[in-house]
């Protein structure tokens, strides 16, 4: 019984990769210079301008549902109420009071 070792990836493999990871991008460049004379009419241009609208929407909707769904199934919308109350026990200095006020408080208090 022999034993075969997975084929290694030579520079020919890495080649023909490379060349297939970036013809989408390669394809959108020719396209585009191919078209750039071409100009919609005056009522198809309203409708392209719509439907990038319209899937530019759906795409940011989409994203924003599936983040929410994500966020809901770990569990990081449970207890919002209750989450708000850990900032109340952080001890640190109070930067934001002026000293006048805290001297005038100070008075008041004895």
């Amino acid at each position: 019984m022999t034993s075969r070792s997975a084929p290694r990836s030579g520079p020919a493999r890495r080649r023909i990769l490379a060349v297939l990871a970036t013809a989408p991008a390669w394809l959108v460049l020719g396209a585009g210079s191919a078209l750039a004379h071409d100009a919609p009419d005056e009522g198809v241009a309203a409708w392209l301008m719509a439907d990038w609208m319209l899937l530019s929407f759906l795409v940011f909707a989409g994203t924003a549902l599936l983040a929410f769904i994500v966020a809901y199934k770990r569990g990081l919308l449970f207890n919002l109420e209750g989450a708000k109350y850990h900032v109340l026990t952080i001890d640190e200095p109070d930067l934001y009071t002026p000293d006048w006020a805290k001297e005038d408080d100070d008075a008041e208090r004895q």
